[in-house]
């Protein structure tokens, strides 16, 4: 029940500062571009891209400005004196925006793409969008402006996408497959394209990462909340 009242707070906040209003205009969006494509791998390719590009890593992009906007107004103060759990508030954060993401897929998907299997695309991109919230929370706990945020954000998220999309066009690079962006470029690519062969294989790599990346983040927001040699309080694991 606690989680779920987080998870309720969590999308009420959100919402309260437009980031749901902004993800209906841009499914909107990006369903008028996809309806212009007539040609089925075209439109998959496209797709793929628009997809890894804003719904897979939606928590990517939101998650720094909702930390620095909860830092600003004290909430992680209060947390600290909570019975918050540190895992109820991550898990909190990638379950809320996870939820957002997962629906805008679908719906792009099930509109502009009916022979896409919907289950498996909302899965592929709820794990996705996990992981990239992770990733973000980890690295907005290093910044103090959104301007400082996007200037760690973004090295990362080309690091981790680049092999992919470069993919493409045939140009690899070495163990660029057991990196973490480019397992969720050629999930979403494969589930698109109708090509199960190694969906299972790359799923259980992303839930691997996506595992890894969680305990670092209880751990760095534990160091955030309770600093080193600051009094410990109830948010705790």
């Amino acid at each position: 029940m606690r989680l779920l009242y987080v998870i309720k707070n969590d999308m009420h906040y959100q919402m309260r500062y437009g980031f749901y209003a902004i993800y209906i205009l841009l499914t909107f969006f990006y369903i008028l571009i996809l309806n212009q494509i007539t040609d089925p791998l075209i439109k998959s390719l496209i797709g793929t891209l628009i997809v890894l590009s804003d719904p897979a890593v939606l928590g990517y992009f939101f998650i720094g400005g909702i930390w620095l906007l909860e830092k600003e107004e004290k909430l992680h103060s209060y947390m600290a004196i909570s019975p918050l759990k540190h895992s109820d508030y991550v898990l909190g954060k990638i379950l809320s925006l996870g939820l957002v993401s997962t629906c805008s897929s679908v719906i792009i998907m099930g509109v502009t793409m009916p022979w896409v299997n919907l289950f498996i695309a909302a899965g592929i991109i709820f794990l996705s969008s996990c992981f990239f919230t992770l990733l973000g929370l980890i690295l907005a706990t290093f910044a103090k402006t959104v301007n400082g945020y996007l200037m760690i954000s973004v090295p990362p998220a080309l690091i981790l996408l680049t092999p992919g999309i470069l993919s493409i066009v045939g140009i690899s690079f070495p163990f660029a497959a057991i990196i973490p962006g480019t397992i969720v470029f050629n999930l979403i690519r494969d589930t698109l394209t109708n090509n199960p062969e190694h969906v299972l294989l790359n799923l259980i790599g992303l839930f691997f990462w996506t595992c890894l990346l969680f305990m670092v983040t209880l751990r760095r927001i534990a160091h955030e909340i309770n600093p080193l040699g600051g009094k410990r309080h109830a948010f705790n694991n």
